[in-house]
């Protein structure tokens, strides 16, 4: 990844990695869904390797470029599938995908003893209504927001959703954490059905869009007021 990240710093960009859906689900035998949806074993080799080729400097620091780490685009369709549409056990599952794998990558770091400025982790959702998550501040869970607070929940009480983790997850998640989701919906919908409810619920965390496209939109004004939306907004 060395090159990459080389010439992504040249050109002034700053890079947002992730971590391939095969361990999770593609591996074949072994995955995560055949181990309970508990991934350390399968994305700690896989995150170390990340690491060795291009992630870390010979120092043993991370690419300046690198910025952010994805655990896992868009879980709540994958771990498993029926994540936010299926029985309650559902969100705990793919909770629980997630903290053992934030609990592998840090393992990793630790294995190769990695200093200095440290990268974000992150894990980003669909805008998909989660109607097997638990009442959002007692009411159905706006998009993205019941997947989101089933991760927060699950980082502050991960034996509360069948994981002991071998590294405190819960200050690692408090101090390097951005949340994420990818929407296809116009700028106008996101104060009022996303970030309003957002700010109130986790004002101590940022939040990004990582794929935003509203294909039928005028381009030009919907990224406008995305943009504008997101200086607006601190957390954004």
């Amino acid at each position: 990844h060395t090159n990459f990240l080389d010439e992504a710093e040249s050109e002034g960009l700053s890079v947002a990695a992730g971590m391939s859906d095969y361990p999770y689900y593609q591996l074949q035998p072994g995955n995560c869904q055949s181990t309970n949806f508990d991934c350390f074993a399968q994305v700690k080799p896989l995150y170390l390797l990340n690491l060795k080729n291009g992630f870390l400097t010979p120092e043993g620091q991370y690419h300046s470029a690198l910025k952010y780490m994805n655990v896992l685009n868009e879980p709540d369709l994958k771990m498993p599938a029926t994540a936010t549409t299926g029985g309650p056990e559902g969100p705990v599952q793919m909770a629980r995908a997630l903290i053992s794998a934030f609990d592998a990558m840090l393992d990793a770091e630790k294995e190769l003893g990695v200093t200095g400025p440290l990268i974000n982790f992150t894990a980003t959702f669909s805008y998909a209504i989660c109607n097997a998550c638990e009442p959002f501040n007692g009411h159905p869970a706006p998009p993205a927001l019941g997947q989101i607070a089933a991760l927060d929940d699950a980082m502050r009480n991960p034996e509360k959703y069948g994981y002991v983790p071998k590294n405190d997850i819960t200050a690692a998640y408090l101090a390097r954490f951005t949340h994420s989701f990818n929407t296809q919906n116009p700028a106008t919908d996101l104060q009022h059905q996303f970030l309003d409810h957002y700010v109130a619920a986790f004002p101590g965390t940022p939040v990004y869009i990582g794929e935003y496209h509203r294909v039928p939109a005028n381009q030009t004004e919907d990224l406008a007021m995305i943009f504008s939306i997101a200086e607006a907004e601190p957390l954004f």
